[in-house]
């Protein structure tokens, strides 16, 4: 019995990998995946500039960002990779104004949940 259930999970386990992600999924993933960029860029100011240098891009706002809005517009599996590629529209409200783009992108489900993952050429 213990097995047959081990072999369900595992099975169901695969096949959740092959569902085409929701939009508010790959949304969640791409502002996570962008919001460790943001905090990477911060690590790298600290260690290169110090506090005073992090403080002043926080003073300024120019880490704060918000997507606006998010929209899927086409999804495939991908071949000899796992995961989805995907086609959405993003916008992305900056100090420096918003930044409205089409962007590609791989999204893999993970042990966390879903990630995104930047499109290679």
């Amino acid at each position: 019995m213990h097995m047959l259930i081990v072999g369900l999970m595992a099975a169901t386990a695969l096949a959740g990998h092959n569902v085409e992600p929701s939009e508010e999924a790959m949304r969640i993933a791409f502002a996570s995946d962008l919001a460790d960029g943001v905090g990477a860029a911060l690590a790298y100011v600290g260690e290169t500039g110090g506090s005073e240098a992090v403080a002043r891009i926080h003073e300024a706002r120019t880490d704060a960002f918000e997507i606006r809005s998010f929209r899927k517009l086409t999804c495939r599996t991908s071949a000899g990779k796992p995961g989805h590629l995907c086609d959405f529209a993003v916008e992305i409200d900056t100090v420096a104004g918003p930044i409205a783009q089409q962007v590609a992108g791989r999204f893999v489900a993970g042990p966390w949940g879903l990630a995104y993952q930047m499109a290679e050429d």
